[in-house]
């Protein structure tokens, strides 16, 4: 899952507006919007921002439940 993918996710979840997000992050809500739906790279500073604004550690979206193999199954355990 990509990045823009985790955050839509989250806000979702959360059941928050996209409009209540942008101006939290003080990202226009077209860009905002462009970021979320993956029409527009999102950059570091946009993202630090996000975050800021969604008020999560900026790893929180790197998160191990967010990572999921495309091999393995979260629940599944390597075996050397």
């Amino acid at each position: 899952m990509k990045v823009h993918e985790r955050i839509k996710q989250y806000i979702d979840s959360c059941g928050l507006k996209l409009n209540f997000v942008a101006d939290k992050s003080g990202i226009k809500p077209k860009r905002f919007y462009r970021i979320i739906n993956g029409d527009a790279p999102l950059n570091v500073d946009e993202y630090e921002l996000i975050c800021i604004g969604l008020n999560v550690n900026p790893g929180y979206f790197f998160d191990k439940k967010f990572l999921v193999s495309k091999n393995l199954r979260t629940d599944e355990k390597m075996v050397s």
